[in-house]
């Protein structure tokens, strides 16, 4: 079931080595282009998002358990957002010495 997250709780989970990035891809809703996007380059576009202040949070983030491969998570954003052209997809992979348990405390959004 996909949940919500936040930019800072993506941006904690990866700076924290909890999540690895495995792959990132671009895809565009107007064509069936797909990109792929340097993990270093993700990881640098997410530090500096996440430290826009009020702007990080205009972005959302959805997040599920990848249905073919153990301990990876599918995380993305722009799919349910009806004025986004891109759909960024994360594949992220759990640190050896956590649990899934332990990701999905550490990444679930809860709207007060």
């Amino acid at each position: 079931m996909r949940q919500k997250t936040t930019t800072q709780k993506l941006h904690e989970a990866i700076s924290n080595n909890l999540l690895k990035i495995v792959k990132v891809q671009c895809s565009y809703k107007s064509s069936n282009r797909i990109d792929e996007i340097n993990k270093e380059e993700f990881k640098d576009n997410l530090d500096f998002l996440s430290e826009s202040g009020v702007f990080s949070g205009f972005i959302d983030w959805h997040f599920e358990m990848s249905p073919s491969k153990k301990r990876e998570y599918i995380i993305d954003s722009g799919a349910k957002n009806p004025y986004s052209e891109n759909i960024v997809t994360a594949y992220l992979r759990i640190s050896d010495d956590l649990n899934v348990e332990d990701i999905e405390r550490i990444l679930l959004f809860e709207e007060e």
